[in-house]
């Protein structure tokens, strides 16, 4: 979300906003396409009185047609290659005047131009509509360009006229605003002085998030001394997830959106989450908690699924080296004898690994954990 220089949010590219807001740009075929007109568009332009203001208004009705938008401009602005085709079709012999269309030869077709195509003009009455729409899709997904084309969506089925580009920046982030104070709102109230507490312990020295921002790495390798810093950074993160996990449901926002917010507190620095206002400091950190916990969940998870398909293989390689070597010298019977040993100590190292994999799934094991053997483990 960046500002433009004019302090407005900056929902697109110069050109994104070119090819949704700017003239449209026809070629020979796509010119004979639009500037053909039927007889009710006719008409609408030829109640005009002067050709400036009849040339004007056959440009907006061609441009409507492939854009759904009326664009300002004066003649002198248009593309040269549009207004000699119009005045080839539909003023043969005669040469572009020189004076300008006046704002009501401009503006006041507008109406009857949206009308043949089922649009209605965009009404200042419009904007509270469209602003709550605007609110509740900031609970889906809070990046704006997503608002942006799902407004687009909504502005269409509504076969209304978009209205200018700063109005969307304004009406956008109004409702970002209005999602972000709703928020904060919501996470004070259902924190307790305790929950507080532990939140702002994580911003009391620079090493601890940085420790907790370490969380987004993941081990390096499945050994013992990784999986101990793992269930280290678990510990850490335990009580902030079991708050998270009854807290966040009740906000009414998306997956993505907590994934959004997990990534902020990333994203900013110990100090600028001190200086944010509390409530979006929290919110980012519990998301932040609620995303990484599972992870790491996962890795050992899958850490303790390799170990265990490391286990019995171990086992099967021993065991087979065992009947093998008893076998050397000795006759049918002590064969049967010492094989049937080597047997239960296979079945026995096996039900241990029966046992492991069970544990995985344990009912109670935290929500976002695998709660099956892992892949290493499957099989065997």
């Amino acid at each position: 979300m960046r500002a433009d220089q004019s302090k407005r949010l900056t929902i697109l590219t110069e050109t994104e906003k070119a090819a949704l807001y700017g003239m449209p740009e026809f070629d020979d075929f796509q010119r004979i396409e639009f500037f053909a007109m039927t007889e009710n568009e006719y008409a609408v332009a030829f109640t005009r009185k002067s050709v400036v203001a009849q040339l004007h208004c056959l440009l907006q009705i061609g441009y409507f047609k492939a854009k759904h938008s009326f664009f300002r401009f004066s003649l002198a602005d248009a593309p040269v290659q549009d207004v000699a085709f119009l005045l080839q079709r539909y003023f043969p012999g005669q040469v572009l005047p020189s004076d300008e269309a006046n704002d009501n030869d401009r503006y006041l077709p507008r109406k009857h131009i949206a009308a043949l195509y089922g649009f209605r003009l965009w009404l200042d009455e419009d904007l509270p509509e469209l602003l709550n729409k605007a609110k509740l899709l900031a609970r889906i997904d809070v990046t704006p360009a997503f608002l942006l084309a799902e407004l687009m969506v909504f502005l269409i089925g509504h076969r209304i006229v978009r209205p200018g580009y700063t109005t969307l920046q304004d009406l956008i982030t109004n409702a970002l605003t209005a999602e972000r104070e709703r928020l904060e709102q919501l996470v004070e109230a259902a924190t307790t002085k305790e929950v507080r507490k532990a939140l702002a312990q994580l911003l009391v020295a620079e090493n601890t998030l940085s420790d907790l921002a370490a969380l987004k790495q993941d081990a390096k390798s499945f050994r013992r001394s990784q999986m101990e810093l793992e269930r280290q950074k678990l510990r850490t993160l335990a009580p902030l997830y079991a708050i998270a996990k009854t807290l966040l449901p009740s906000l009414g926002i998306s997956q993505v959106n907590v994934d959004f917010y997990a990534s902020l507190a990333n994203f900013y620095t110990v100090y600028d989450l001190r200086h944010l206002k509390s409530g979006q400091t929290h919110l980012y950190l519990l998301c932040y908690a609620w995303q990484r916990y599972r992870q790491i969940t996962d890795n050992l998870m899958e850490a303790f699924g390799y170990h265990m398909h490391k286990l019995e293989e171990q086992t099967k390689a021993t065991a087979i080296a065992q009947v093998a070597k008893m076998r050397v010298g000795l006759d049918s019977d002590g064969i049967r004898q010492f094989s049937l040993k080597a047997v239960v100590s296979i079945d026995k190292r096996s039900w241990y690994c029966v046992i492991a994999k069970r544990a995985l799934t344990r009912s109670d094991l935290p929500d976002g954990a695998l709660r099956r053997a892992p892949r290493a483990a499957q099989g065997h």
